[in-house]
């Protein structure tokens, strides 16, 4: 019990509510995946598409801070390069439609 208690806690060791969530959501899914092929086989495929819905739910407010944690530093140099970009994109001084451009002007 003691490395489960340890997976449901966070970075500063006090329980979590979001990990405690998902661990449930997966012994359910879990349980209910056994039985259904053990005993039922009836559970409908849109009962998993739900219980799918839920995990995803479930698993992004667990790891959504760390992603952008990492991810936000990234996405805000990427947009500031295509903002520099936009404001003074450099034209070339003879396009290929222009009247004088020659076979072997291209640079």
């Amino acid at each position: 019990m003691n490395i489960i208690s340890g997976v449901l806690r966070d970075e500063r060791g006090s329980l979590s509510a979001a990990r405690t969530f998902l661990f449930a959501s997966l012994v359910f899914t879990a349980a209910i995946i056994a039985a259904d092929s053990l005993l039922w086989a009836t559970v409908p495929n849109a009962a998993y598409a739900l219980l799918g819905t839920i995990f995803t739910g479930l698993l992004a407010w667990t790891a959504g801070p760390r992603i952008a944690q990492y991810l936000g530093p990234q996405i805000g140099a990427v947009t500031s390069g295509i903002a520099q970009a936009v404001k003074s994109p450099k034209r070339p001084d003879l396009l290929d439609s222009s009247p004088n451009f020659k076979e072997h002007d291209e640079k």
